[in-house]
């Protein structure tokens, strides 16, 4: 009896377990991601760990960076909301690769919705470092390539298109940034943004901050194409969950851009700001890829299929359950909390955006207290210095009232006693005392404008 028991247990554990096989989802392959991955020693991604025992400031490796420039933990400020600022980066590494693709996700904020400026620049240049200067936040004369996101739009001079602006410029080392058309200059000497067919687009990829509906998780994507001497730009407009259209904005072709180059980010702002952040910058060799437009669709959507996979093949269902496989249960559970630190890591980003705003915005409030203290100091010194010469002013004029008193009390005499003087020497008095008085006011006058000029 206890035989057949046991025995019709077995059965139905064998029952149970075939049943649950029959409900395990099939085997997840993980796709395989295309060979064309980004080039480590010209690319950096968020998050940004790395930091300098010395100075305490982040690192980004293979990348130097410069002026106004901060490495946060979730993305780079080139420049913060504050006036006259400049901050780049530059790779350490010359680009060999002659064909290439960037991948680029940039943030431009701030709080104004109608005044804003400078814009970003993204660089290709013989120029193994950055010196600073008025295009963007760098010196003229480059020879290479520059690509420029222009937000300012200068009401002083007439444009041929509207900001912010995009578009892309040559230059041999030669030739002057000149922004406004409109500047009289030596055409050979000078490079005009749009002077060349096809090199820029009008497009709007700053996100203003007093929207409801913009969070430090709205981003722009940029995807920029070397391919046949053909320069190509288009932007797409990103959050979380949500990817917008892509926009073509140019194609330029007949583009040289000198071998060994190195590339550089920078950004300015002048007596209009913003928030220039960028997030990552992603490099890949597409040498010998046909479509690159397609290229770059495989590539992300095998990123995007290899993240989802590996989160499948940890996904445990109430079926696995019940096959006791602990070690697959610890690894569903170390990827969700792999995932719920994901979250956090967004929240902290946020955070982090919001700390940097606060911070730039002490930073110019302190600033601005400075300039009144000193004011107010200065002033306080000039009554100080003024404060004896003051008093004799004071003590002057009362003097030339009590000579005006006794000019009157002259006059007053004269008058009464008028009859006994000749004609003559009554008009003579009275000259003598009108030239007196006009004398003294003259001398009161001097000494009134130069006790004011002080």
């Amino acid at each position: 009896m206890g035989g057949r028991a046991r025995s019709g247990a077995l059965l139905l554990a064998l029952a149970l377990r075939a049943a649950a096989a029959q409900q395990l989802p099939p085997q997840v392959n993980a796709p395989s991601v295309p060979n064309s991955m980004p080039l480590e020693q010209h690319s950096f991604k968020a998050p940004f760990t790395t930091v300098n025992s010395f100075t305490g400031m982040r690192l980004i490796d293979n990348w130097e960076l410069g002026g106004s420039a901060v490495a946060h933990n979730g993305f780079v400020r080139l420049t913060a909301e504050k006036q006259s600022q400049k901050g780049w980066m530059w790779n350490r590494h010359a680009m060999n690769a002659p064909e290439w693709s960037i991948t680029m996700e940039l943030r431009a904020t701030g709080e104004s919705q109608y005044l804003f400026g400078d814009g970003l620049a993204v660089w290709l240049t013989t120029s193994y470092d950055v010196v600073e200067g008025p295009v963007f936040g760098r010196e003229d004369y480059w020879n290479g390539l520059g690509i420029f996101f222009d937000t300012f739009q200068n009401v002083d001079q007439q444009h041929h298109h509207k900001h912010p602006y995009i578009y892309a410029m040559l230059n041999d080392g030669k030739q002057h940034y000149v922004p406004d058309a409109e500047k009289k200059l030596d055409k050979a000497q000078q490079i005009l943004p749009g002077a060349r067919d096809n090199s820029g687009c009008s497009f709007d990829f700053r996100y203003n901050e007093a929207r409801q509906d913009v969070s430090v998780l709205n981003h722009t994507r940029v995807h920029i194409t070397y391919r046949a001497r053909t320069l190509m730009l288009r932007l797409q407009q990103t959050s979380v969950g949500h990817e917008g259209d892509w926009y073509n904005c140019f194609e330029m072709s007949n583009v040289d851009i000198p071998p060994n180059s190195y590339f550089a980010i920078s950004s300015a702002t002048g007596d209009l700001v913003d928030n220039h952040d960028i997030i990552h910058f992603l490099v890949r060799n597409i040498q010998g890829v046909p479509d690159p437009i397609a290229d770059y669709k495989l590539w992300s959507d095998g990123v995007k299929e290899l993240e989802r996979s590996r989160m499948l093949e940890f996904d445990l269902r109430p079926a696995e359950a019940l096959q006791r496989d602990y070690q697959r249960v610890l690894r569903a559970q170390a990827e969700a909390i792999k995932s719920l630190s994901a979250d956090v890591e967004k929240l902290k980003q946020q955070m982090e955006f919001q700390l940097a705003s606060i911070t730039a915005g002490v930073s110019v409030a302190r600033t601005t207290v400075d300039i009144k203290s000193n004011e107010l100091r200065d002033v306080k010194q000039r009554l100080e210095e003024s404060a004896p010469s003051a008093k004799a002013f004071h003590d002057l004029k009362q003097d030339a009232q009590q000579e005006l008193n006794r000019m009157k009390l002259s006059v007053d005499k004269a008058l009464r006693s008028r009859g006994g003087m000749s004609s003559f020497s009554f008009y003579f008095l009275l000259m003598l005392i009108i030239a007196l008085a006009g004398v003294g006011y003259n001398r009161y006058r001097k000494i009134m404008k130069s006790h004011l000029l002080q």
